[in-house]
């Protein structure tokens, strides 16, 4: 399965807009930008030439929009210059197959973004932060796509992470590559001018700053492209790439009688510090992010989410859900719409949903 880099789009209301959605959608699979980082995908499309109808359909953001096949293939008809359709086999295949050589690793059409926000209680806790509990950035990769589409269009945006005794956490970094030389051009010249003063940009109450992007070791000037060398699939620089995209799936060991599924929340006035503020002193757990073996799985501006101990509390666990469902304990100084212990298939499709999340994380910051 491929790395899924962007959220899951919301679910579109008709034939025309879903139509929509699944174009922009196989414009990104198909395109340098995403070839260039999936190393799946890039497989598949070497060994096969194709990808089949069925196979697309198990990505989550297209799957997400629509499973009818014949949507998907409506789609593809309005990008003939990039991707053909094959009707008897059911598979698509790009126009100008991706080469490593003529299409390069993205450097030249991309900038290095630098002191993107990230949330308050990951700026105290830097990289000790726990892993899971709001370790994050304050901004989507949406977001950062929508400040840049004026100089051109994005091709991809890539949020970076560092690593530190195995834990995962936000390094306030992004690379935004663009589809062409021109937005690039246009970027670099009111960002990186030569002359005169850069343009400002800020999101979020933080400027950022920007510095061009070297090229991976293979393809610097004067080394040897070992990713297209056919004849020595052993070369050491092959053996570099090969490990630094290699993914190593995320595997999570459910813990039952462990999550408490909320519904009816304030879209405007929930947020995970309201929802933490209220469940912890009945949970008898600290609020201390790192120590309180409490995760808040909760989206702001979702109406629904979940809440998550490191082991059961039983007995904690069904008082809280009778005062929540009385009234008696309130979020964001509203009474939620349900709150109800998971269990049996509920609990496993929230566990296999969970370990799922984690894995489309990981890939999308390889």
């Amino acid at each position: 399965k491929m790395a899924d880099d962007t959220p899951t789009p919301a679910p579109a209301a008709t034939p025309e807009a879903m139509t929509t959605s699944l174009v922009e959608r196989l414009h990104f699979f198909f395109s340098n930008a995403n070839l260039r980082q999936d190393k799946w995908m890039r497989t598949e499309m070497k060994e096969n030439g194709c990808i089949t109808l069925d196979q697309l359909l198990k990505f989550q953001t297209i799957k997400s929009i629509s499973t009818d096949k014949q949507l998907l293939v409506k789609a593809a008809g309005e990008l003939k210059e990039e991707i053909t359709y094959d009707a008897e086999k059911e598979e698509l295949r790009r126009v100008v197959p991706f080469d490593w050589e003529t299409m390069g690793d993205g450097s030249h059409l991309s900038l290095c973004c630098k002191n993107v926000p990230l949330t308050e209680e990951e700026k105290s806790e830097g990289e000790k932060a726990f892993y899971g509990a709001k370790h994050e950035y304050a901004v989507t990769r949406d977001e950062l796509k929508a400040l840049f589409e004026p100089f051109g269009k994005v091709g991809i945006v890539k949020l970076r992470f560092g690593r530190k005794e195995g834990k995962a956490y936000p390094l306030g970094m992004a690379i935004i590559e663009f589809e062409n030389e021109e937005g690039m051009a246009k970027a670099s010249a009111e960002l990186l001018p030569k002359e005169g003063e850069a343009k400002e940009i800020e999101i979020k109450g933080n400027k950022l700053t920007f510095e061009t992007v070297k090229p991976m070791k293979c393809f610097q000037k004067g080394a040897k492209r070992a990713r297209d060398d056919k004849k020595d699939d052993k070369d050491k620089q092959e053996k570099e790439e090969e490990e630094e995209i290699k993914f190593e799936p995320v595997k999570v060991e459910m813990v039952k009688g462990c999550v408490i599924a909320l519904t009816g929340l304030s879209d405007e006035t929930c947020d995970r510090e309201s929802i933490r503020e209220a469940v912890s002193d009945i949970l008898k757990v600290t609020k201390d992010i790192k120590t309180s073996g409490l995760y808040v799985d909760y989206t702001r501006g979702a109406t629904s989410g979940n809440l998550r101990l490191t082991e059961s509390k039983p007995e904690e666990m069904k008082e809280l859900v009778a005062k929540m469902n009385d009234g008696t304990i309130l979020i964001a100084n509203a009474k939620v719409g349900s709150a109800k212990m998971l269990e049996g298939e509920e609990e496993v499709a929230y566990w296999k949903g969970f370990e799922e999340f984690l894995n489309n994380r990981k890939r999308a910051d390889l």
